[in-house]
Parts: C-alpha cells; sequence; structure tokens
C-alpha cells in the first residue's frame, strides 16, 4: 500500500513537469460547471441589447456562466419589474434597484437577503474594507437586521456644479463672484451692458437650479427632492416649510425683478435651454462638467463670440452665509437576488459568479474598460483606449464598445475610478478633485426606509402637496404671491395638505 502511494506521487510529479516544460499553465481553481443566469436588465432605447455582445462571450468564457437577459423598457422599469415577479418566472437577478424599489417585494420574502451570503463574497467583502463602507452597508439593513441589495457605490464628488461665461466676465472687469450677492451684483451690471441676455437660465422646469440653489440654503430642492434631515434638529423635516426655502424664495425673486433670472425657466424645453447656451444670451446656469463645456464653446466660436468661454464657477456662499453642493447619495445603484434562487443547484455559484464580476478588480475592469489588446491597452501612464474605440478623448474612434460590445452597461454597479477620470478633461478631474477635498457637498442623508402602509400615505399626500409646492413655487419667484405677506396662509395650506402627516412618519419610522 505504501509502493502505491509513493508510486502516485512519483506520477503527480512527473505530470507537474510535463506540464512545466511543455509552457502548460497549472489553473489556480478549477472551472466551474456551466450554468445559465436569468438577468432582467433595463434596456435602453439609445442603446438597445444586442445578444452579440462580447461581454457576454466573455463571462462564458471566463467564468462558464450563460446569461439569459431579460428585457425591462428603462423607461418604466418598475412596472416591468412587477411584471415579471408577479405575471412571469421570476428572474434569478433584477438589475437597477434601490432600497425603496424593492422593500414591497422583500416584505413579501420575493427577494433573497444578501446579508445571509457575504461569507461567498470576498471581493465584496474586500471591496468594502478597502473603501470604508461599512457604515453604508448598515444603513441598507432593514429592522430584522439583513439587507437585500448587492450594492454600487461611487466617490462623495458632486459631478453637477455652477458655471458661467469667463469671458463675460473678464471682459467687463468683472471678477469671479463667491458669493449669491456677488453674483447678484455682477448679472445686473451685465445684463446692462448685454439688455438682451437671460443671465441666469436653467432646463428642465428649473429642477438643476433649484437643487444646486437650495444647497446654499441648507436644503434639498428641484431635483434633490424635498425631505432632508436636519442634523440641528436631529429629526425630518419637509424642507418647502422651512425658514430657509423662504430665504432661497427671497433671493431668487430678487433676480427675477432685477430681470436676471431667466422667466422661461420653468416651462421651456431643453432645446430651448441649449440655445441660449450657444448663442451668447446665457451667462450662468448649473449642469453636469464631467465631458467638460468645450462642445458649447465651440458652438458659441461658431456664432460670432470669438473668446465665448464657459467655465466651472466653484460654489458660492450664500446670503444665508452657507458654502454647499447637494448632497451625494454614494449608493450608486443596486440589484437583487430573487428569493427562487435559494432553491436552485447553482445558487452558489451565482453568488461567486456576481461577486466575481462586480467587485473583483478583473470583473471590474471588463465591464468598464473591455479587453486589454481588444479595446484598450496597459501604458505607463495608466489605461487607454485603442485608437479605435470612440470615447470623450477620441471623437475619431470607429468602434462604440458601449453599444456595440456591451461594456459598461450591466454590472456597472461600483465606480471604477481610473476609468471615470479617463473620461474627463484633465482641468475637470482637477476642478472635481479640488471640490470633492474642500469638502463643497452637504453631508449625505442618513437612510430612511418606509413600510409599504407608510409609503402608500405618504403617497396619497404627495400628490396634492407637491402639486401646492410646485405651483407656489413658481407664485413666488415671479412676485404673483408676496414672500412676506402670504407666507404664512402658504404654510398653514401646507398644513391642511398633510405635511406635517409626512413628517411624522418620517421621524417615527426613523426612531423604529
Amino acid at each position: 500500500m505504501e509502493g502505491e502511494k509513493i508510486m502516485m506521487n512519483r506520477m503527480l510529479l512527473v505530470i507537474i513537469a510535463i506540464l512545466a516544460l511543455s509552457g502548460c499553465a497549472i489553473p489556480s481553481d478549477t472551472q466551474q460547471s456551466p450554468i445559465t443566469i436569468s438577468v432582467l436588465y433595463n434596456d435602453k432605447e439609445a442603446t438597445p441589447f444586442r445578444s452579440d455582445w462580447k461581454i457576454l462571450d466573455e463571462y462564458q468564457a471566463r467564468k462558464n456562466v450563460t446569461l439569459d437577459v431579460l428585457l425591462g423598457d428603462d423607461a418604466d422599469y418598475e412596472k416591468s419589474i412587477a411584471q415579471y415577479i408577479y405575471l412571469n418566472s421570476p428572474p434569478d437577478v433584477i438589475l437597477k434597484v434601490w432600497p425603496d424599489t424593492i422593500v414591497d417585494y422583500v416584505n413579501k420574502g420575493m427577494i433573497l437577503p444578501i446579508s445571509d451570503y457575504e461569507h461567498l463574497m470576498p471581493h465584496f467583502q474586500a471591496y468594502i474594507q478597502k473603501h470604508e463602507l461599512q457604515d453604508e452597508i448598515e444603513k441598507l439593513r432593514l429592522d430584522n437586521g439583513k439587507y437585500y441589495l448587492l450594492p454600487g457605490y461611487r466617490r462623495a464628488t458632486q459631478v453637477q456644479q455652477w458655471i458661467y461665461r469667463e469671458d463675460a466676465f473678464a471682459n467687463n472687469n468683472l471678477k469671479r463672484p463667491e458669493t449669491y450677492d456677488e453674483l447678484f451684483e455682477s448679472l445686473v451690471r451685465l445684463k446692462e451692458i448685454y439688455p438682451d441676455s437671460t443671465p441666469i437660465t436653467a432646463s428642465w422646469g428649473g429642477a438643476h437650479l433649484f437643487a444646486m440653489m437650495g444647497a446654499g440654503y441648507g436644503i434639498p430642492s428641484g431635483w434633490a427632492g424635498d425631505r432632508y434631515y436636519s442634523y440641528a434638529d436631529d429629526k425630518w423635516l419637509f424642507a418647502p416649510a422651512t425658514e430657509n426655502y423662504k430665504a432661497m424664495y427671497s433671493f431668487l425673486n430678487k433676480c427675477y425683478e432685477a430681470g436676471i433670472l431667466d422667466p422661461a425657466i420653468f416651462e421651456q424645453s431643453n432645446e430651448d435651454f441649449m440655445e441660449k447656451i450657444v448663442n451668447g444670451k446665457a451667462l450662468v446656469t448649473v449642469t453636469w462638467i464631467t465631458s467638460g463645456l468645450d462642445s458649447w464653446d465651440d458652438k458659441l466660436h461658431e456664432n460670432g463670440i470669438a473668446d465665448g468661454n464657459w467655465e466651472p464657477l466653484p460654489v458660492m456662499e450664500s446670503t444665508i452665509g452657507i458654502k454647499a453642493l447637494p448632497s451625494i447619495d454614494i449608493f450608486r445603484k443596486g440589484l437583487a437576488i430573487t428569493a427562487d434562487v435559494a432553491e436552485k443547484p447553482y445558487l452558489e455559484e451565482l453568488i461567486g459568479f456576481l461577486d466575481w464580476a462586480i467587485y473583483s478588480e478583473e470583473g471590474n475592469d471588463l465591464t468598464t474598460w473591455g479587453i486589454e489588446g481588444f479595446t484598450y491597452e496597459n501604458t505607463p501612464e495608466g489605461k487607454m483606449f485603442l485608437p479605435s474605440i470612440i470615447s470623450p478623448k477620441n471623437t475619431e474612434g470607429t468602434i462604440n464598445m458601449v453599444s456595440e460590445y456591451g461594456f459598461d452597461m450591466i454590472f456597472n454597479l461600483i465606480e471604477n475610478e481610473e476609468f471615470e477620470d479617463y473620461k474627463k478633461p484633465e482641468e475637470i478631474v482637477a476642478f472635481l478633485d479640488r471640490s470633492e477635498v474642500e469638502g463643497e457637498t452637504l453631508p449625505p442623508q442618513p437612510q430612511l426606509t418606509l413600510s409599504e402602509q407608510d409609503s402608500k400615505i405618504i403617497d396619497s399626500i404627495n400628490e396634492e402637496l407637491n402639486a401646492y409646492v410646485n405651483e407656489t413655487r413658481i407664485k413666488f419667484i415671479t412676485g404673483e404671491m408676496d414672500i412676506e405677506g402670504d407666507w404664512d396662509e402658504y404654510l398653514e395650506q401646507l398644513k391642511l395638505l398633510g405635511y406635517e402627516i409626512v413628517e411624522n412618519i418620517w421621524n417615527e419610522s426613523f426612531e423604529e
């Protein structure tokens, strides 16, 4: 018996030697059995799903995983989720979900608790530890101590920023404004010089502008919503009922009366907004700056403004002394695994695959950069796309790796910082880095999870409450309603519509 063991060991050594001499690599782990995972994907009209995406082949080649991609309409994705869960066979994985999206399904036992399977996800655990996200994970836990999302995260960098026509200010000896008051005085002067201008303009009904302006008053507004946690008061508040909201209205009304706030912001289309941006009429606005502003400058030059130059404007101090940008929720988006997967033979393989595809360096690079030698190359300066790949730094490329190959589309939950910074102009990267270092964003909001019943109550109240806030916002800014004379009556109407009930639900849920 002992002789047989010796013989077997010798044979093993011979096999290893032969493999080494022949240049064959010994695999570091065994290739798992082939599995097929069904995935509900939020299909986008601009970049529709293609079954021949290269990334699907890579998942199969590298991990023996085939994706059965089920399509949901990105424009009405929550409806698609409901249809697949209730009317069809639930998919194994649901992409693009947030805590509020799935709470109803969780309460009905339809979603797998991710927290029960952390031990199967070494890459996930390492990612959370490396980026010190333990507190963010705690925010996702429900009252049973479990969380049900495989989360995605990003840096707390606000990429929506103030921008201004630097040339208009410089040519008229006006310094870059550092406060709202300085902004007001400079734009009043520029309105005199350029009487046809609409100095402050905005799109999307003013949602971006109100969000940015609201941050200067310590509150959410516009796309930032109306619910916020006051750290000073240690409770949740309905922003439109606060004195800070009133102060914001006062400044906006002052701008409107002075003729420097575009009266069309409440209703103009994005096309009308862009026309003002590139024909020289707009002087200040709010936008995403990640791709830079060169294309806007080029249009200004084509329209006869030879030195036209849009630049990011560092955040200004408001009239009540706050200097801030809207807070960033670093939770990017998540995915959920349906409860049925617990009974399937490939449960552990599925979780292991998601752990690799999303959180490993190899999986994340594949999702974002693609394939080395095929879409990008490693250089002493870092990764760079090949000349054939279209990117913000190479508009002359011939291949759109997103739409043609499916990279940066499916499991792009977490931010690849090198990839994101590569897409931005260097000066924009520097501007955003400065903004992050200086801590210009408001502190993030705590996680607030509502029960299904509470959500329904709030939804029924919000229908009329939000309509009234939107209606009176226009009236206060344009002067149809007097901010001082009509404010008490406005607050009384907010009470009648139930804002205090909403606040009570928020705070009771938070305490629980």
